[in-house]
């Protein structure tokens, strides 16, 4: 595999929307996105000046993409927060998600971020983000306020 790493520019996001919505059509998240939803999602998430995102490429076709935002803090302290990760079904299980991951923290480092963050909601996903150096923060609990039923 000949896989080329650069960041996201926006003619990008029509092809991440349909890359996102088939990494996650199938097992083990079975979430039935639409492409409108997915743009909505990526361009979102791209509007801030505090965005990054980088794309995996094999032969001029995207494959992957992890999209995120630096986070700031007191004390010159900040983490890139990963908000969205995902690899197009074929190329799963093929090392992509890893060397993306590396792409990413090596340019992390680069830019003298402390540390980098992510939720999954999913254990085999987890798996993998330990399997490539994260741990389970103890730094927070998450917690959601539910608007539909509350």
């Amino acid at each position: 595999m000949n896989l080329n790493f650069r960041e996201i520019k926006n003619e990008d996001f029509a092809n991440c929307a349909e890359n996102l919505v088939a990494a996650y059509s199938g097992e083990p998240w079975n979430n039935m996105w639409t492409k409108k939803e997915a743009l909505l999602r990526i361009e979102a998430t791209m509007s801030s000046f505090n965005a990054r995102g980088y794309v995996v490429e094999e032969s001029d076709k995207i494959i992957a993409m992890c999209l995120g935002r630096i986070d700031y803090y007191f004390s010159d302290w900040s983490q890139f927060c990963i908000d969205e990760i995902n690899v197009v079904p074929a190329y799963q299980g093929k090392g992509v998600g890893k060397k993306l991951l590396t792409f990413v923290f090596d340019i992390m480092k680069n830019d003298e971020i402390n540390s980098i963050f992510l939720i999954t909601g999913e254990k085999r996903a987890a798996k993998f983000y330990k399997s490539n150096g994260f741990v389970k923060s103890n730094d927070g609990i998450m917690m959601e306020y539910d608007l539909q039923n509350n």
